[in-house]
């Protein structure tokens, strides 16, 4: 992938995940906390994505975008610990509302994961450099 294609996709990446911020607040407002989950998990996958694009980083699996991730940027510093961290809480969060069918995501759980989401996607978009 040649810098042009990579800095598309890079916007690209952090379209997605500012559609699924915004998704994922609308999710909330009208209360369904498995979507808020949800949305608010893949934002943020989408942003990481983004950054991984960005610098030639390559995950297949959610696992190890966790590990990559926190590899690379939270123990780096790059990104702030107390935001990179939530990521896998995040992901916790997200498949007990995908695939738990006993409980279901809390609505102080979805609310919870609002603000990080945010700090999360403003963070790296600070780090790809990307003026979308």
């Amino acid at each position: 992938m040649d810098q042009q294609e990579r800095t598309s996709l890079v916007i690209l990446e952090m379209e997605k995940a500012r559609k699924f911020l915004s998704q994922a607040d609308e999710m909330l407002n009208m209360g369904y906390w498995d979507l808020a989950a949800n949305r608010y998990y893949y934002a943020c996958f989408h942003a990481v994505q983004a950054l991984f694009v960005h610098d030639g980083i390559s995950s297949h699996t959610h696992n190890g975008l966790l590990t990559l991730f926190g590899l690379h940027y939270v123990k780096t510093g790059k990104i702030a610990a107390e935001i990179g961290n939530f990521m896998s809480t995040m992901e916790q969060i997200r498949k007990k509302g995908d695939y738990n069918c006993k409980v279901e995501v809390t609505e102080n759980e979805a609310k919870e994961m609002s603000v990080p989401s945010m700090q999360m996607i403003d963070a790296i978009q600070g780090l790809v450099e990307v003026d979308k």
